[in-house]
């Protein structure tokens, strides 16, 4: 299986670190970079072989960390964003279309996940398309929210109010099986192809999916597996503290 990994933008919430560097290339302690322990991670999973990276500000910098990254057993292709400046990362996942013939999953260039989750979600699920959801007790404005109804997708927004919200969206995708991906691969072309989704977010595409009777399912990430975005300074104490980065066997 393949992942796509969202990762052009500038990540400006973490200036002044990401002035000169890619976010994917933030240092996590001793030289070892936001990409290569989500890499690790993947890797660990065990279910994915190929990762789709694609990438815009600085570019350069990620190309350059890629091939110096000769250990992993992962095969690594980066696409290139062009509009990563004027657009949001809608764009990006339409620029990987052209890998969408066989399952994979999505996620973003800032989210941490234990490998548990990239085998579990793949073990639990049937063909389908699942987005990934968390359930917790306090919903602040920057959470990607979601409502459900039973365990299907309803709406994925950061606009949801506390009161609709029944849990948030981690950022994780998997889409499973032929009709899915050709299900998918329709809804994506069609949102598209209309002016105002240079500005959207790519899980917006969701809530097109749902608009035109598609079904999709959740699932919800397991109590006791961890994750973590990074969008903010304190979120990288945060990554460090709770995924255990610096335990990690980096040989």
């Amino acid at each position: 299986m393949k992942i796509i990994i969202l990762a052009a933008g500038r990540g400006s919430r973490l200036m002044p670190l990401t002035r000169n560097t890619p976010k994917p290339l933030i240092d996590l302690g001793s030289g070892y970079t936001l990409l290569e322990r989500q890499l690790d991670s993947i890797e660990k999973s065990g279910v994915i072989d190929e990762v789709i990276l694609v990438i815009g500000y600085l570019a350069e910098q990620i190309e350059a960390k890629v091939k110096r990254l000769h250990d992993s057993g992962l095969k690594i292709k980066t696409i290139y964003n062009p509009f990563f400046d004027v657009s949001n990362n809608l764009i990006s996942l339409w620029l990987s279309m052209t890998e969408m013939h066989s399952d994979f999953m999505i996620t973003n260039g800032d989210n941490l996940f234990d490998p548990d989750i990239f085998k579990n979600i793949d073990a639990d699920c049937k063909d389908g398309v699942y987005l990934t959801v968390f359930k917790k007790e306090h919903y602040d404005d920057d959470d990607m929210k979601v409502t459900l109804s039973g365990s299907q997708l309803v709406e994925v927004n950061k606009q949801i109010l506390p009161t609709d919200t029944d849990c948030e969206s981690p950022g994780l995708v998997l889409v499973k099986g032929e009709s899915s991906l050709r299900l998918f691969r329709k809804n994506l072309d069609e949102i598209i192809r209309e002016v105002s989704s240079r500005d959207d977010y790519w899980l917006v595409l969701f809530n097109r999916m749902v608009a035109n009777g598609n079904l999709i399912e959740t699932w919800q990430i397991p109590t006791g597996m961890k994750w973590q975005e990074v969008d903010f300074h304190l979120d990288i104490t945060k990554v460090i503290e709770l995924l255990d980065v610096s335990k990690l066997d980096l040989n």
